[in-house]
């Protein structure tokens, strides 16, 4: 504490001064209270996460960085709206451009389109940013990720963020989505991201590419349906040069992308693990996850089920977790505009 503050008095006054002291804000006393009360509520707002308004100042690389992110993800927004355009696809009014149907072939759950339109929003990758610095990441570090094509604006918003602050990204994506998401042939997850890389807007970040859907393997999918995601991600996985995985269900998927992340890490630790959508495999078969908030959570065993998935497994190896789903929360806390 030495140096933090030089009081114009000496620390200790004779008995007789002491009498007369009265208390005021710019006292001693009444600096070392405010000092205290300051430190107190930036512990607090770290710890839980309060409204980005609240917070404090940012240093200027990480500013740099958020504005970085945010170019991005604007970049790679016109590169998806330009290619639907051309491939004859309408842009949903008051879409950026990258939601998809409210139903086809390869939808497998049902979504909010608020949600999905408010995830297109570029103020996410600004965002992510921030939160990932305040959660204390540093260039370098590995992220663990768990992608599905139901929220591509936050897929790109990650990996923006994740880019401009020098992480690397070990992610799982799968094909299918819930209405809304990315789910028109030629522009699910997996091909988006192809779309992107080939654009050189982004890196690749997909090592392994499933089905999703129910067993992850598309269980739930029509015939048609599940013969068309097996053919894109059979394609995106080799243009990509990533593994194909969720051929032989549910628990074979969990330990596919542990291993997986185990390998591409090579060694180093994996600092944060983070499901953005809803993919079975990643979010387990239980009940246990429905309890957990967005936004970070501390390692803790939350789930000791056997058809617990990889979120669970992660933090009980003391891997911290990110969940990048419920909107209109993360929004708040963050800082963001939704519908």
């Amino acid at each position: 504490m030495r140096g933090l503050y030089k009081p114009e008095k000496p620390y200790f006054a004779s008995a007789d001064s002491k009498r007369q002291t009265r208390f005021t804000w710019n006292s001693l006393h009444g600096r070392l209270i405010l000092f205290l009360v300051t430190l107190v509520f930036t512990l607090l707002a770290a710890k839980l996460e309060l409204p980005h308004s609240l917070r404090g100042a940012l240093p200027e690389e990480v500013l740099k960085a958020a504005l970085k992110a945010r170019a991005t993800m604007e970049a790679a927004i016109d590169v998806i709206k330009n290619a639907k355009t051309e491939s004859g696809i309408p842009i949903m009014p008051g879409s950026r451009g990258l939601i998809g149907d409210e139903y086809n072939v390869l939808t497998t759950t049902l979504g909010n389109l608020s949600a999905k339109r408010s995830a297109e929003n570029p103020e996410w990758a600004e965002a992510l940013v921030r939160e990932l610095w305040r959660f204390g990441l540093k260039r370098g570090d590995v992220l663990a990720v768990g992608m599905s094509g139901s929220f591509p604006g936050l897929n790109i918003a990650l990996i923006s963020a994740a880019q401009a602050l020098g992480l690397d990204v070990l992610a799982v994506s799968s094909v299918t989505a819930s209405s809304y998401g990315a789910n028109q042939e030629g522009f699910t997850w997996p091909e988006l991201e192809l779309h992107l890389v080939k654009a050189g807007i982004i890196s690749r970040t997909s090592l392994g590419i499933s089905l999703g859907g129910s067993d992850d393997s598309g269980i739930d999918l029509q015939p048609e349906g599940r013969e068309l995601a097996e053919r894109i991600a059979s394609e995106c996985s080799a243009a990509l040069g990533a593994r194909l995985l969720g051929k032989g269900g549910f628990s074979q998927s969990v330990e596919e992308r542990l291993d997986l992340y185990k390998e591409a890490a090579r060694g180093r630790r994996i600092s944060l693990y983070v499901n953005i959508g809803g993919t079975q495999a990643s979010m387990g078969e239980g009940s246990a996850v429905l309890e957990l908030s967005s936004g970070f959570i501390e390692a803790r065993a939350f789930d000791l089920g056997r058809n617990r998935g990889v979120m669970a497994r992660m933090m009980e190896e003391g891997v911290p977790f990110l969940s990048l789903l419920n909107i209109r929360e993360l929004g708040f806390k963050w800082g963001i505009t939704v519908d």
